[in-house]
């Protein structure tokens, strides 16, 4: 016989077994590691980033919603610029701060008259997406009475405002 034909192949047991097909095991799961880790630094974490700018940007602009409703109950009328705006609120500068990280203030148009008012911003994403916000969701009363009649109204996100702008908390 034959020294070739005396030795037996081996059975795919045997290679499933080997320490190269574990070898082989490992470098696949490494690769793909290492391909999942590239996909999320590449596609998903700035798609976070920009959401989070994108909600932290609508949220900054409700606030300026129920600045302007606040406005209004003080002059009888609505701010017609930013500056204006922010002077009313406490923390007037701290807002022109946040909104100047997420949004471009240089496209902010506040626009405000007698009976309404409208609030535009552009966020500082890859997209440039606009938010606009106008308001107030009913024309107010005559000027002898207390403030904007309450209506039902919603903020960027869908979740409900009262009269005075602030969040309403959802009923349990």
């Amino acid at each position: 016989m034959d020294a070739a034909a005396a030795v037996s192949p081996e059975s795919w047991k045997d290679r499933v077994k080997s320490p190269r097909t574990y070898a082989r095991i490992a470098v696949a799961a490494a690769v793909g590691l290492a391909a999942a880790a590239g996909i999320r630094a590449a596609v998903l974490k700035p798609r976070e980033r920009t959401e989070r700018m994108r909600a932290q940007a609508a949220q900054d602009v409700v606030r300026l919603y129920a600045l302007q409703l606040a406005y209004w109950r003080a002059h009888r009328g609505y701010a017609n610029d930013l500056d204006s705006l922010l002077a009313s609120a406490p923390d007037g500068p701290a807002l022109k701060a946040r909104l100047a990280e997420n949004t471009d203030l240089g496209t902010m148009a506040v626009v405000g008259g007698a009976q309404k008012f409208k609030i535009e911003i552009n966020v500082r994403d890859s997209e440039r997406t606009l938010i606009r916000i106008a308001g107030p969701p009913l024309l107010p009363p005559s000027a002898g009475t207390a403030g904007p009649a309450p209506a039902p109204a919603f903020d960027v996100g869908g979740n409900p405002i009262g009269a005075d702008g602030a969040p309403v908390a959802p009923a349990r």
